[in-house]
């Protein structure tokens, strides 16, 4: 009986034992993966995942991005040399900012996050040449977006001088049909007089 005891004792220590010793195996295997270089993520795929998002889910994955930039923020203020982690932060930013339907979207930051890193530096990156074809792009695009709501807004100020052109021109008819009336009063009270 006593055998038996310290035999089920013993298996079960061994079954408390197995889930420990199996995650000390994977934390090690994962350090070990740590040390080997990343892939970077696949930024087209990573977009036209973006573009199946509603805002709302559009909305946290800008949080978790934002999250993950104030936990790295110290890496990426004191890193001068572009990073890898840097450059994906970078590159993720301006796709949240050139997303049409991004509660955040505004091209002039997404053009501007781009800028900020050279043809040069991407290309010494390990970017894809699909990602490096997608970004050179995309800041093709940016640049006509920006240029045609330079141009909208050109326009949205021309109309706002004709509108206030128009509206002063039609105070200034107001104040001259006020002067007729007055000036055909006087006349009518002259021709009264007068006879």
């Amino acid at each position: 009986m006593l055998c038996s005891f310290y035999r089920i004792l013993s298996v079960s220590f061994l079954l408390l034992l197995l889930p420990a010793l199996t995650g000390c195996q994977l934390l090690n295997t994962d350090n070990k993966s740590h040390h080997i270089k990343s892939v970077p993520p696949d930024y087209t795929k990573y977009y036209l995942s973006l573009v199946e998002l509603n805002k709302a889910q559009i909305a946290d994955k800008i949080h978790q991005h934002q999250l993950v930039s104030l936990a790295e923020s110290v890496l990426i203020k004191q890193d001068e040399s572009n990073s890898a982690e840097t450059i994906e932060w970078q590159l993720k930013s301006a796709l949240f900012f050139a997303l049409p339907h991004s509660p955040v979207h505004n091209p002039f930051t997404a053009k501007s996050k781009l800028n900020q890193l050279s043809f040069i530096t991407l290309s010494k990156n390990n970017l894809s040449q699909s990602d490096f074809a997608f970004f050179s792009m995309l800041k093709t695009q940016l640049n006509q977006q920006i240029l045609q709501l330079n141009e909208l807004s050109q326009e949205k100020k021309a109309r706002q001088l004709i509108k206030q052109a128009y509206q002063f021109q039609q105070q200034q008819l107001e104040v001259l049909q006020q002067q007729i009336n007055q000036l055909r009063k006087i006349e009518h009270n002259i021709n009264e007089h007068g006879q």
